[in-house]
């Protein structure tokens, strides 16, 4: 495919051209049912204007000025803004390494996108867990407390005060299926297992792990896209609501861009060389001389 062919290809699956009523319509991809065996018939369409799915159904009002709930509604529409520009970033990787010679260059593209496409999960759980935890008035102060990632104690003058209580996405998003949609999700299951996995490959970069020296393909890339994807589409099939409005929409993105996908690879430089004399900046007091001598001697 010519390059120009290639990127007008990429930028209608991205930015598709809404219809006669200025309306962008998705259904769930059929990979979802024949691959993923995901049973969707629950989905009867959501409308969009512009840029905003919305499902009426589970629409709610608020009123209040003053409810603190407005600030968390500011940062409503970030996880499907950081989905898309992962997708973005793909497809522009897809543009930068069309017939490549090499095929294989310095990390530039991958490990942004999966870190992208992570953090729109992560903030879909955090906006969602506020909300919940705003809502509903009866939720068990333990399970709210581990929602938001607080504990709570008491001061010796009586105060209630919260203190910072870390806990992981995956298993903040398992309490919030859990007592938010009544859905006790399996986390042994393939998509719950794939999304985990995803978690890990994301983690190796941003916690760099030095004896991995993670390298990253196109496919690996898609598929750990598609997994992000998944841990909101699966338990939406088994919940029978959709979870996170423009979730069939971007996956269907996604798998619009698989056939345009060339492998690729993004890896360290000295990734595989061989094990000979190297130099390298060690700016460190107490090295051992004996066996990692300077290169310069000092006068």
């Amino acid at each position: 495919m010519h390059i120009d062919d290639l990127k007008g290809e990429i930028e209608l699956i991205l930015n598709p051209e809404p219809d006669k009523d200025w309306l962008v319509r998705y259904s769930p991809h059929s990979r979802l049912s024949s691959v993923h065996r995901l049973d969707t018939s629950y989905y009867r369409g959501l409308w969009q204007v512009g840029w905003l799915d919305r499902d009426g159904a589970f629409e709610r009002l608020l009123q209040n000025p003053a409810d603190s709930l407005h600030d968390t509604l500011q940062s409503i529409t970030v996880p499907g803004s950081l989905l898309h520009a992962a997708l973005k970033l793909f497809g522009d990787s897809l543009i930068e390494y069309h017939e490549r010679e090499r095929r294989w260059d310095l990390y530039r593209f991958y490990p942004s996108i999966l870190m992208t496409a992570w953090s729109a999960f992560e903030a879909w759980v955090r906006i969602s867990s506020e909300i919940f935890v705003a809502v509903v008035p009866t939720l068990p102060r333990a399970v709210a407390d581990a929602l938001l990632e607080v504990r709570s104690f008491v001061e010796r003058n009586g105060q209630i005060e919260a203190q910072p209580d870390r806990r992981s996405v995956l298993d903040r998003y398992w309490l919030l299926l859990k007592y938010g949609c009544n859905l006790e999700f399996d986390r042994g299951s393939r998509s719950w297992q794939a999304g985990r996995q995803a978690a890990a490959v994301r983690d190796s970069l941003v916690h760099y792990d030095v004896l991995k020296a993670p390298s990253l393909t196109a496919s690996e890339v898609w598929n750990n896209m598609e997994a992000v994807m998944l841990l909101f589409i699966a338990p939406s099939t088994l919940a029978r609501r959709t979870l996170f409005h423009e979730q069939f929409g971007y996956h269907d993105m996604l798998v619009q861009l698989h056939p345009l996908v060339s492998e690729f690879e993004e890896r360290p430089l000295h990734k595989g060389w061989s094990r000979d004399a190297i130099i390298f900046g060690c700016p460190f007091d107490g090295v051992d001389e004996s066996k990692y001598p300077l290169r310069w001697k000092r006068s």
